[in-house]
């Protein structure tokens, strides 16, 4: 879901929680994940596609959710 869907869903009470988790299959790379109220979870996809957005650094991906809305976001690691 692209940004600007994704801030009007926050601004409407609809995302609860904001994650950063590891991109699967790709080595210090990461993904912002959202949960719904409804319990679902949502991702950003790249403009004007249905990809997942894959972001190189964590500062990437913290901007973003700072754009949403979010003023706290978790951030997990894979296990060493």
């Amino acid at each position: 879901m692209e940004i600007r869907m994704l801030r009007q869903m926050f601004q409407e009470g609809l995302l609860r929680t904001a994650t950063i988790i590891p991109a699967p299959m790709e080595r210090d790379r990461w993904m912002l994940v959202f949960q719904k109220a409804n319990g679902n979870q949502e991702r950003i996809t790249k403009a004007r596609t249905e990809n997942d957005k894959v972001y190189k650094r964590l500062n990437g991906a913290l901007s973003d959710a700072q754009d949403i809305g979010f003023r706290s976001v978790t951030v997990e690691f894979n296990e060493s």
